[in-house]
């Protein structure tokens, strides 16, 4: 426990004079007072847009200086014989809170000396970041060592810094799964025990809910699904600039266009079925519980990948060095047009993966067709003329002095080389 915010000595951990903890507390309440009688619309964006920073910030810190007296005050009544669980009840009455909160406070405050927990106290990341490193860490099998679990730790950290919940929680399973590949198996027979789908009873208003826990084989077949047919005019015929659906109305209608499509759609002659990449090497195919990712990098098992084949035909293309070497289709056979084919794309999305931008994770299936060569200085619409960019570096690329610019990469055909602006000449990076 901090001696000095305890106010049992009144100095910190360096020796420095500290006030009480009922003067801490007073001027705390104070500037709340203060800082809530705020006229907020008396202040100009770039004000506001500080001020939503820096109280983002107190607020962090202030979430783990109470979990951090929480687990304290918890500690102090476990040596009085009262077990955890009692602690928990007793705060969560006196508190109005649910016991598994209280739980949870106490659990975070105790983890404030890990590489996340020194993150959440200074406010740099949040509780829910927090916890979620905390929970795949204690997911590495035991025999990993210390030093590995911290350097592990201090990895997802940083890249919390600048992610949602939601990110860190998907980079961290995705980590978790390459440090574990023997846990390939336990992971998809888990996933499939948990999937399940519920179809609610039809309520007054005619509307029911559908509920559902999704494998990422559903899960990838929903994310085309609303590729295709989420996005403003899709699924319905109206003017551009006219659909007012909300983003949640928008996916229902998608969903519901795309069940259609599967119901009406001739077996023999899969037209409107959902197309999804999924990249596999040889060594892959080999291990059939090795985690592999679509284009939209939804993470699947090989076996899972492979049968979401079933009896439909798939175009298979063998890559070398970025180069389509079956030779069923003519790739290129349109090099004077401007926009790529669907072909293209999926060759591309083979060879690539994603936005080839260096160190951008944005996956195939958010990224668009850029000519290495630009089309306006008589780049042609081919596969070793083209890379995939995400709309951000994509847009990067232009003849302004800010601009990057691409070369083809010789070490690697089918890729490409970005230059930042100033730089026109590869020996120069």
């Amino acid at each position: 426990m901090d001696q000095g915010v305890s106010g049992r000595d009144g100095e910190d951990g360096h020796g420095a004079a500290v006030p009480p903890l009922v003067d801490v507390l007073a001027l705390l309440e104070a500037s709340v007072e203060a800082l809530c009688a705020v006229d907020w619309s008396a202040h100009g964006a770039d004000a506001l847009a500080d001020a939503v920073g820096r109280i983002e910030v107190l607020a962090r810190r202030l979430e783990a200086g109470n979990c951090r007296a929480t687990a304290e005050l918890a500690g102090l009544h476990a040596q009085k014989g009262r077990t955890p669980g009692g602690v928990a009840a007793m705060l969560a009455q006196k508190l109005g809170l649910a016991r598994g909160t209280v739980h949870g406070r106490i659990e975070a405050g105790g983890r404030q000396a890990t590489p996340a927990g020194r993150a959440s106290a200074s406010g740099q990341i949040t509780g829910e970041h927090e916890r979620i490193i905390a929970k795949a860490v204690s997911s590495l099998p035991g025999a990993m060592g210390g030093e590995a679990k911290i350097a592990f730790a201090e990895e997802l950290t940083r890249f919390a810094r600048s992610a949602s919940p939601a990110d860190l929680r998907a980079e961290a399973a995705r980590r978790v799964a390459e440090l574990c590949p023997a846990r390939g198996r336990d992971r998809e027979e888990h996933q499939e025990r948990q999937r399940s789908a519920r179809l609610g009873a039809v309520r007054a208003d005619g509307t029911s809910t559908l509920t559902m826990t999704l494998t990422p084989r559903g899960r990838a077949l929903v994310e085309r699904a609303l590729c295709d047919f989420g996005g403003p005019g899709g699924a319905v015929a109206c003017e551009p600039g006219s659909d007012d659906r909300a983003p949640e109305q928008r996916a229902h209608d998608a969903l519901v266009h795309q069940w259609a499509l599967g119901s009406t759609v001739d077996p023999a002659r899969p037209k409107g079925v959902a197309t999804i990449v999924v990249r596999l090497t040889p060594e892959q195919l080999e291990d059939p519980h090795a985690v592999v990712e679509t284009d939209s990098g939804t993470q699947l098992s090989v076996r899972q990948a492979v049968s979401m084949a079933g009896t439909m035909p798939w175009f298979v293309s063998l890559l070398r060095d970025g180069r389509e070497e079956l030779h069923r289709i003519d790739v290129d056979a349109h090099p004077e047009r401007r926009i790529a084919s669907a072909i293209q794309r999926l060759v591309l999305y083979a060879a690539h993966g994603g936005c080839t931008f260096p160190g951008c994770t944005t996956p195939a299936r958010r990224s668009q067709f850029h000519h290495v060569r630009e089309w306006s200085r008589g780049g042609p619409t081919t596969i070793a003329n083209g890379a995939l960019g995400c709309p951000v570096h994509h847009g990067f690329v232009g003849d302004g002095p800010a601009g990057w610019t691409t070369i083809a990469d010789p070490a690697t055909p089918g890729s490409c080389t970005w230059l930042p602006p100033g730089v026109d000449r590869l020996t120069d990076v």
